[in-house]
């Protein structure tokens, strides 16, 4: 039985329909009368006759929403059938006489020529360079199954999950009328038509003679021999293999006028001969995904592709998402030189952006176009997103493509589609293309071959101990005996990065010579020799002398690119281990060349990065020593050879405990491959990798995602305030584990930002409107929650510049990292440095700020001295770093004025003077309100028999000691409570940094979601706080998962019946309005009667108990309130407590306030006035 015979009923076989509504009554003529004989009659187990069970009946025969849909759906397909029949008829007055239509020739067999050889196929589309991975046929495949798919919200209504039921309903009806295996040929003919239509449509440049040519694909290879006119087509059967056509956009095409040599600068880019198959896909398909090594110009080439099929046309955007901010700016310019177009082209990144009206294509970093998501979701302005360096995985590219996944396939549906381009450099390719990520829609997949010279490998017949040594040793004999070539090394991190520069150019230093003519140049080079033999051939006596060498001091490097000042940044953490790389060598060669030495890591200034893509000395071999910076986002020209150790090091989190710390371990194969690759851009390379075959096979075959190492608060948050409820259930390309996200929520829930409901049985945290306030601000809710707290007490400038310091990476250079050229000096600048921030940190209260004014004082000697490197490198500050956090502050300073409604706005001011006292206190408070999670309580040694190391504190999140930072200024103090930004592995200690002290007593107050209070004792008296206006017990406390002790504290007494008889009491007895504690004395009972277990016998205390509950009144605030509505509110009811002596006198002065409005005044006036008990 199919789907939509749903209301059969055997039992009903004998009614016809005139039987449908038995209230109606038949005429007997109409009564269709059968005997079936005698029906027999069910009995139950005792012989009786068995009661018939009508409402059972009734829900069997009772239709459901899905019935009436499908049933609506059959109607209305049988509907359009009558009406096609119908039409058909009318069309058949005006056709042409057989005779007439028999003497026309039919197109159906204008290419019968060509079925004699079964061979000959065509393709689907026009293919001017065929792709590495050929694009599968999706034009007759079955409909594909949802597999692995799970819903991003559990929120969808039950009638979305009907109308997709529905839809299976109806196919399976409609398969149901002939076999799966004897499909119609003409059903195949009528899709092949389709698709060619559209094709048509999608791309009018392609000739006729192409868009005749018959597609055979799949199924329909076997039945194309079948012809039957268009007429005899049934509609079920086309419904049942078409697919719903996508709405084709027709968009005209832009012409450019390029600079010629810009044009041939193109042309020797390996994409862009594959404009052709890539518009293609791009144009039949929803999602792309584009596969090229680095260096092939898809970041370049393709948004001119797009530009110049029309996807900039109608004002609307294409838009690019770098991971980096420079990429961004770079490209844009970039693109917009090469499309002579530099005004349509704009770059937006986190603090400054030059988009205007005129904007066509939009460079911007993910983050912009996440927040551009929240007000509009749809991404109406643009045609076409791509995702660049989608193979870094980051976590906000991760998450756009999550977004992406879903919004394309519903812009595809409309008139203005929204294509999706995903750009990776490596072949992972699983994580972009799974059933999860895209269930309806399947990406197709380009890949293009970068023009890249053969690159030949070398592995290590045993992995060297220290990479260290080995890498050093490689470059030498690289040097001294292989051709030119500039070298590429691959170490772990920045100190490794120095003390290797440090060695080489000691062992090839760069000499400069000047020869008689005044010419400067490389002693050496090839131009030196050559000068060289011709001096030695012009050689006079006379003219014997020896000539002025010049070996480069720390100036001319500043020119040149080699110098002490690549020293003013070192790795924190590390101990300098030259000793490493003292191992003995032969001296080089006299003819060796020099060695033009450069380092590339991350911290690097830019001024200092952009060394690397200028040409090196003439004479000399360029070396680059670089971390894995260099794997993906710089191109260095030049590189012939690559040496790679196999090594980098990665910031590993743990999401539970909170705890990052730096660790060096093994690249995966995609980064070796990456590696290698830098070296055939020019020439034939060569890579040295320095470890074995075997240890190769045992990396991972790829990186891990950002998103997996990474705290998830700032992503989840974003996530919900998208209305995203279940982030576990968001299509990541790669998940993070449930554990992480869960953690995240629970720490957002203690936070505020998210508040736990039960709606239908199911528990789900939900956004708050703190929550929706943090998620304004481009920072990690726990920082943003401060800045939102600063606003109610004037300390918002100090905030934003607290926030700022913390949000940036490293502002301070370490003193374990500070440097000199010799131990004296350096031990010199180490208590130099070391002392200023002692003195930052000043005395009195303020002190017990820490670490974070030591910051706020630095950013504002920084601003004092104009920003300029040579103040910052004096103060031990990183000069980028601070760069940076002026950067944020203007930013956050601007969304505070923009965003909230406040007094004043904020101004930035680069001369702020350090905060008072009082306002350190309040910038502690709020850092304790934010950052609760991160308290550490100092262990007593004196406590237990377990040997206790010194200075060793707990944390709520880790069984193992943390120490203070020895770097800290509150290293030697040890205060009992402290507040760290994060944890650090530094040798075989967790040691916390960016300190402050802690009061106590705050955490109960402002930390109160970690405290754990025990049950009151009942048989304990309850007390009235005036100040807090509550009835309070006293309460036993500890602190977080391990259950500190604090001191006991006042609790509000909960909200029931008994809380209404403690205030009746402590209302009687004069504790919350003093006024009435004179009376207390000549009371006929005394307050405690309120709550004694036998008060319900006297009529007074349940008259005050119900006045009081009916009002809902049980604090001070609530009274006073009651009185300004009604004056006389609980007179008599306390009169009645008192002899009748006295109620004219409580009358007179009642209510009790010490401050009376002026109505109230005026109403006494008036009662006093005309009262016989007024004197």
């Amino acid at each position: 039985m199919t789907s939509t015979d749903v209301l059969y009923d055997p039992k009903r076989d004998h009614l016809d329909t005139n039987d449908s509504n038995q209230l109606v009554i038949v005429p007997g003529k109409k009564r269709k009368k059968v005997d079936d004989g005698p029906i027999p009659k069910k009995k139950d187990a005792t012989g009786g006759k068995k009661s018939k069970n009508y409402a059972k009946e009734r829900e069997k025969q009772k239709m459901t929403k899905k019935m009436k849909r499908q049933l609506a759906a059959v109607q209305q397909r049988k509907a359009n059938k009558l009406t096609q029949e119908e039409l058909f008829a009318s069309l058949a007055e005006y056709q042409v006489d057989t005779k007439k239509l028999n003497q026309l020739g039919s197109s159906t067999h204008m290419q019968e020529k060509l079925k004699g050889d079964d061979s000959c196929t065509f393709p689907t589309r026009i293919k001017s360079v065929s792709s590495k991975i050929k694009l599968p046929p999706t034009v007759h495949e079955k409909e594909r199954k949802q597999e692995n798919y799970y819903p991003t919200d559990d929120e969808s209504s039950e009638e979305d999950k009907d109308e997709g039921d529905e839809i299976e309903g109806c196919q399976a009806s409609i398969s149901t009328s002939q076999p799966e295996n004897e499909v119609p040929a003409e059903t195949n003919e009528v899709a092949d038509s389709n698709h060619e239509v559209e094709e048509s449509v999608e791309k009018p440049a392609m000739s006729s003679a192409d868009q005749n040519k018959t597609i055979v694909t799949g199924e329909t290879a076997k039945q194309q021999e079948l012809r039957v006119p268009p007429k005899e087509v049934k509609v079920e059967a086309e419904e049942e293999v078409s697919k719903p056509a996508l709405p084709a956009v027709q968009r005209k095409r832009v012409l450019i006028a390029r600079d010629p040599n810009m044009e041939a600068k193109r042309a020797q880019l390996p994409i862009y001969s594959e404009e052709v198959p890539i518009m293609e896909t791009i144009n039949d398909n929803v999602v792309t995904v584009i596969c090229g090594e680095t260096g092939s110009g898809k970041t370049t080439q393709i948004p001119q592709f797009l530009y110049e099929a029309g996807y900039a046309n109608d004002g609307q955007l294409i838009g690019i998402t770098e991971p980096r901010r420079v990429a961004a700016m770079s490209m844009a310019q970039r693109v917009g030189e090469e499309l002579n177009a530099p005004d349509e082209v704009s770059y937006q990144i986190r603090y400054e952006g030059n988009r205007t009206d005129k904007t066509r294509i939009l460079f911007m970093t993910d983050g912009v176009l996440m927040k551009e998501m929240e007000s509009d979701i749809m991404l109406k302005k643009y045609s076409a997103i791509l995702i660049d360096e989608a193979h870094e995985r980051s976590m906000y590219s991760d998450v756009l493509i999550g977004m992406l996944s879903r919004i394309a396939p519903l812009r595809a549906k409309t008139a203005n589609p929204l294509k999706l381009i995903i750009m990776s450099a490596t072949l992972r390719l699983d994580d972009f293309t799974h059933k999860r990520l895209f269930p309806i829609i399947e990406p197709q997949v380009i890949s293009v071959e970068a023009r890249q010279f053969p690159v030949t490998v070398h592995f290590e017949k045993r992995t060297p101990a220290d990479y260290m040594v080995a890498s050093f040793r490689k470059i030498c004999r690289i040097h001294e005996a292989l051709p030119d070539g500039a070298i590429l090394v691959f170490v772990s991190g920045q100190q490794e990065v120095k003390q290797l520069v440090k060695k080489l150019v000691a062992r090839y230093p760069v000499h400069y010579e000047k020869s008689k003519d005044g010419e400067l140049m490389v002693r050496g080079g090839k131009k030196w020799k050559k000068k060289r033999l011709k001096e030695v051939q012009d050689l006079k006596l006379e003219d014997f002398k020896e000539n002025r060498v010049e070996q480069l001091d720390g100036e001319d490097f500043l020119e040149t690119g080699v110098g002490d000042t690549m020293w003013d940044d070192y790795e924190e953490g590390e101990e300098d281990e030259d000793s490493r790389l003292e191992t003995p060598m032969a001296a080089p060669p006299n003819d060796c060349a020099p060695l033009y030495c450069l380092p590339l890591y991350s911290l690097l200034s830019s001024e200092k990065q952009r060394r690397v893509f200028e040409p090196p000395p003439e004479g000399a071999r360029m070396c680059v020593i670089a971390t894995n910076v260099a794997e993906t986002s710089l191109t260095i020209p030049g590189v012939k050879y690559v040496v790679d150790t196999g090594f980098e090091k990665r910031r590993l989190y743990d999401p539970i405990t909170g705890v990052s710390q730096f660790v060096v371990a093994h690249i995966s194969q995609a980064s070796a491959d990456q590696r290698a690759g830098r070296a055939g851009r020019i020439a034939p390379g060569h890579a040295y990798r320095l470890y074995s075959s075997a240890v190769f096979e045992d990396f991972e075959k790829f990186s891990r995602p950002e998103i997996l190492d990474k705290p998830a608060d700032q992503l989840v948050l974003h996530l919900k305030s998208m209305n995203i409820v279940k982030v576990v259930n968001f299509p990541f390309p790669s998940a993070p584990d449930p554990e992480t996200l869960e953690a995240a929520e629970l720490r957002l829930v203690k936070l505020g930002a998210l508040a736990k409901t039960t709606k239908e049985g199911k528990t789900e945290a939900r956004i708050t409107s703190l929550g929706r306030t943090l998620s304004v601000f481009p920072l990690a809710p726990t920082y943003a929650k401060v800045i939102a707290m600063a606003n109610q007490h004037s300390l918002m400038p100090y905030a934003i510049l607290l926030i700022a310091a913390l949000s940036v990476r490293e502002p301070m250079i370490p003193i374990s990292s500070i440097r000199g050229e010799t131990d004296e000096e350096t031990k010199e600048k180490m208590t130099e440095v070391l002392k200023m921030r002692r003195s930052w940190c000043g005395k009195g209260p303020g002190r017990r700020l820490g670490d974070l004014l030591v910051l706020m004082r630095a950013v504002n000697c920084s601003e004092a001295e104009k920003m300029s490197p040579a103040a910052c490198s004096k103060l031990g500050l990183r000069h980028k770093a601070m760069l940076e956090i002026r950067r944020l502050r203007r930013q956050l300073t601007n969304i505070v004025n923009t965003s909230f409604k406040a007094a004043a706005d904020v101004v930035f001011d680069p001369n702020l003077s350090p905060p008072s006292d009082t306002q350190a206190q309040m910038l502690r408070q709020m850092m304790v309100a934010g950052l609760a999670d991160r308290i550490a309580r100092r262990v007593d040694r004196s406590a237990g028999d377990e040997e206790v190391p010194k200075g060793a504190y707990q944390t709520m999140k880790l069984q193992e000691y943390v120490f203070i930072d020895p770097c800290s200024v509150i290293y030697t103090e040890e205060p009992d409570y402290v507040i760290y930004q994060e944890i650090v592995q530094l040798g075989d200690r967790k040691c916390m940094q960016n300190l402050m002290m802690v009061d106590h007593e705050w955490l109960t107050r402002l930390a109160e979601p970690y405290c754990n209070f025990a049950p009151m004792d009942k048989d304990q008296l309850p007390r009235y706080d005036a100040e807090k206006d509550q009835i309070v017990k006293s309460v036993n406390v500890t602190f977080g998962p391990l259950e500190w002790h604090l001191e006991p504290v006042d609790r509000p007494v909960p909200n029931d019946i008994m809380l209404y008889r403690y205030f009746a009491q402590f209302l009687l007895a004069g504790e919350v309005m003093p006024l009435l504690a004179e009376y207390v004395p000549k009371m006929l009972a005394p307050p405690t009667t309120m709550v004694r277990s036998w008060a319900k016998l006297q009529k007074r205390t349940e008259t005050l108990l119900n006045a009081l509950i009916e009002k809902e009144v049980h604090t001070k605030a609530d009274l006073i309130e009651a009185w300004h509505k009604d004056e006389n509110y609980l007179l008599e009811e306390y009169l009645e407590w008192l002899p009748e002596s006295l109620h004219g006198t409580i009358t007179v002065m009642w209510p009790p306030l010490e401050q009376k409005t002026a109505k109230m005044e005026l109403s006494l006036h008036q009662h006093r006035k005309f009262s016989p008990y007024c004197e």
